[in-house]
């Protein structure tokens, strides 16, 4: 049985044989400085979209199949008397 190697004897940017483990390079700007990405905070995105939606107008979910939906929902009830 071959000796096994620790994950520090491993190159940097190898995937790992069967694993699919791949290490991120950091990108460069123009100037060649390594630029970070933008973490935010947990829910800073989430009211962002929240509040984008509410400001537009648009439907997100097409007319015709959420009047289908409405309708099968509806039929579903029924009139009870």
């Amino acid at each position: 049985m071959a000796p096994r190697t620790s994950l520090a004897a491993r190159p940097a940017g190898k995937t790992t044989a069967g694993k699919g483990i791949k290490t991120k390079a950091p990108r460069r700007s123009s100037t060649g400085a390594v630029k970070q990405s933008r973490r935010y905070k947990p829910g800073t995105v989430a009211l962002r979209e929240i509040r984008k939606y509410q400001r537009s107008t648009d439907l997100l979910i097409l007319k015709l199949p959420f009047a289908r939906l409405v309708r099968c929902h509806t039929l579903s009830f029924g009139v009870k008397a």
